[in-house]
This record gives C-alpha cells, sequence and structure tokens, in this order.
C-alpha cells in the first residue's frame, strides 16, 4: 500500500515553462494509471455495482477500459437515477 501511495502522490507534469503538481487522481499517461485504474474498477464491479444494477433492473453491464454500456427497459428503470448513483459512487471519477 505504501507504494501504491507514493505512486499517487508524485503526479507532477510540466505545461510550457512551469512545473505542477497534481493534487487528485492518477496521472494521465503515467504506467501505473491503468494498472491502478483496472484494479479499482474491477474492485467496484465486484463490489457495490452488482448492487445498483439489480436495483435498477439493467439488463446488461459493458465495460471496455474505461468505456461502460448499460442495457435497460426504459419503462422500468428511470437512467437518470442510475447515472446519479454511478456518479454518487466516486463523486471525482
Amino acid at each position: 500500500m505504501k507504494i501504491t501511495q507514493t505512486i499517487i502522490s508524485q503526479n507532477y507534469f510540466q505545461f510550457q515553462d512551469t512545473i505542477y503538481l497534481q493534487k487528485e487522481g492518477l496521472a494521465m499517461g503515467a504506467p501505473t494509471s491503468s494498472i491502478l485504474s483496472e484494479i479499482y474498477l474491477q474492485h467496484m464491479e465486484n463490489t457495490t455495482i452488482p448492487e445498483l444494477l439489480e436495483k435498477h433492473n439493467i439488463k446488461g453491464y459493458f465495460r471496455y477500459v474505461s468505456d461502460i454500456l448499460l442495457v435497460y427497459i426504459d419503462n422500468t428503470t428511470n437512467i437518470h437515477k442510475v447515472l446519479d448513483e454511478f456518479n454518487n459512487l466516486t463523486p471525482k471519477l
């Protein structure tokens, strides 16, 4: 866990002639970012997301990297509530 914290906290980047420290999230383009993101999303898919899918009568859930496709029946699922609940799982995601 200490290695992960070190990786996440060292998000420096340069724009023009100024060096910035990214305070939240993973560094875009860093080799470790895709791995850590995948681990996090798989954890969510195995813990929290199945409950939401069942609660809202979602018929299909498909993900490729960071793109998600939901299949639902329009007259039984309020997709706006689904979106709100997904966004509230991790507000900064």
